[in-house]
């Protein structure tokens, strides 16, 4: 580890972890844990995100889940036991897959993004989205398996998530690529617990600035062990673009505003686009925002709060601009 740890008068670490904002991306088993600990710990602000609803077979693994939560959204639920455990703490939910549910503005401000998926193809879609957007401490990252799991820290100048994937894995839909095993070898409460009180011990260090070990810290709950493993940064990924900040506009665009509204900020010949297709029905729908209605509201086309939108003009040639929705800067 480099660096020495600082001591930090405790009324100090009150303070700042009060004045955090940190998105926990997957609120199952391992995401409830951490964002237990985490409100524990003191952090001011949290943004839960995560689709799903809590199903009987969650309660086993997710520690924020009660009986009563079964068919409630998974981030209604956590929210309501987080709130009564701190309730200092602002809770935000966005019952949404993370592309519609948190914009690039938000990943660019928070103080910390934590990883807690359980698909290969979300986890290099949200490492992606992270170094784009700018995020200042990157990602956090962290998985399961059975017996065992692994934490890791992703920064803009080091190597990625997707670094350490295949050809193979970048190609395949998240449906297809889930990490660890069937869900009857499904990681134990003990297991979810040790590797998601890893992944909240780096993020209270990573929000101090404090120095984590290099590489993927894997961990062994079978054999007592944890070691790091190093992952060099692929020259050929892909994934290391970072969004110029000076390419950004700021605009009083909200996801409540209209397609029509946002066309009236471009000029001739200006097209702007959507991170994913404006029919949510239909993959194959148009990216470009001219092709929804002019009086479809943003948040209709799934488009988060805070998103940075494209904007792309085909002749002449000109560097891709952003229109940031209000909150995103």
């Amino acid at each position: 580890m480099k660096g020495a740890t600082r001591l930090v008068p405790l009324p100090r670490v009150e303070k700042h972890l009060a004045a955090a904002t940190v998105v926990v991306v997957g609120v199952g088993g391992l995401g409830t844990e951490v964002a237990r600990l985490l409100a524990q710990a003191g952090v001011g602000r949290m943004i839960l995100c995560d689709p799903d609803t809590v199903e009987a077979s969650n309660l086993s693994r997710g520690a924020l889940f009660l009986p009563a939560h079964v068919g409630l959204p998974k981030v209604d639920a956590a929210a309501q036991v987080l709130r009564e455990l701190a309730p200092g703490m602002e809770v935000e939910v966005r019952a949404d897959d993370f592309r519609y549910g948190v914009g690039l503005g938000e990943l660019r401000a928070a103080d910390l993004v934590l990883s807690c998926l359980d698909s290969i193809a979300d986890r290099i879609a949200l490492s992606s989205r992270c170094i784009f957007s700018g995020s200042p401490r990157g990602l956090l990252d962290a998985g399961l398996h059975p017996w065992g799991g692994e934490v890791r820290h992703y920064s803009s100048d080091g190597s990625c998530y997707v670094c350490g994937c295949s050809p193979v894995d970048r190609s395949m839909p998240a449906w297809h690529v889930a990490c660890g095993f069937p869900p009857v070898l499904g990681a134990p409460a003990p297991v979810v617990t040790l590797v998601a009180s890893w992944q909240a011990m780096f993020a209270v260090r990573l929000l101090f600035d404090e120095p984590l070990p290099e590489g993927i810290v894997t961990v062994d709950a079978a054999a007592g062990l944890s070691r790091p493993v190093l992952q060099d940064r692929a020259e050929d990924c892909p994934c290391h673009e970072v969004i110029d900040h000076r390419y950004i506009a700021t605009t009083d665009l909200t996801v409540d505003s209209t397609v029509e509204e946002v066309l009236a900020l471009t000029t001739a010949g200006e097209r702007v686009q959507s991170w994913n297709p404006v029919d949510r029905q239909d993959a194959l729908s148009p990216l470009h925002l001219d092709a929804a209605g002019p009086q479809r509201r943003l948040r209709e086309l799934g488009i988060p709060p805070a998103e940075f939108l494209p904007v792309l003009r085909a002749r002449p040639s000109q560097h891709v601009r952003y229109l940031a929705l209000r909150g995103a800067l």
